[in-house]
């Protein structure tokens, strides 16, 4: 009889540790990445036309997915350029670039000169055979800069980028301006 009373005892503490436990534990309100509607990207509208020249030769599947991910990466990459926010376009960066944007980060900051791609000429230069690498280069990319007085200037510049295919998107891991001069669009 007392084995028994100890054994009860035992079991009904275990379960009010268990209980108590279980309502410490602090449930985070974020949805995940996939759930979430990106309205950056949403609002985000330009031209990309590709090219391959890589050996490995990605299926048409693979371009669609690249195609509208690297629209999403230049949406986000305005919206940094304007706001200096890091945060907003995390799931479009590699750990490496995050860390590199993180280390000179102070603050989102009010937008005054905004940034928007109208084109870009997207030549696959390499495609590794698993499809999670692309090194490209973004040829006659046409970015428009809109100022608080509402004048505009566009450019013309051709760009080196690597993208690495992480978790259910791909993410931007080097860009690199090839010309020193981009050409200003009259």
């Amino acid at each position: 009889m007392i084995l028994r009373s100890l054994f009860i005892s035992f079991v009904v503490l275990v379960a009010i540790y268990l209980f108590l436990q279980g309502r410490t534990i602090n449930r985070s309100s974020e949805k995940p990445v996939f759930l979430r509607a990106d309205k950056i990207a949403e609002n985000h509208q330009t031209k990309i036309d590709i090219t391959v020249e890589s050996q490995v030769i990605p299926d048409s599947l693979e371009l669609v997915t690249l195609e509208k991910d690297y629209a999403n990466i230049w949406a986000h990459l305005n919206h940094l350029y304007a706001t200096n926010d890091i945060i907003a376009g995390k799931e479009y960066y590699t750990e490496s670039w995050f860390k590199q944007l993180a280390a000179s980060y102070d603050g989102v900051i009010e937008p005054v000169i905004s940034r928007k791609d109208e084109y870009h000429h997207f030549y696959i230069k390499n495609w590794s055979n698993d499809g999670l690498v692309c090194s490209a280069i973004d040829s006659n990319a046409v970015l428009t800069y809109i100022y608080p007085n509402e004048e505009k200037e566009s450019y013309k510049l051709h760009m080196a980028i690597v993208l690495l295919y992480q978790g259910d998107h791909w993410r931007i891991d080097a860009i690199k301006v090839i010309d020193n001069n981009p050409h200003l669009i009259e």
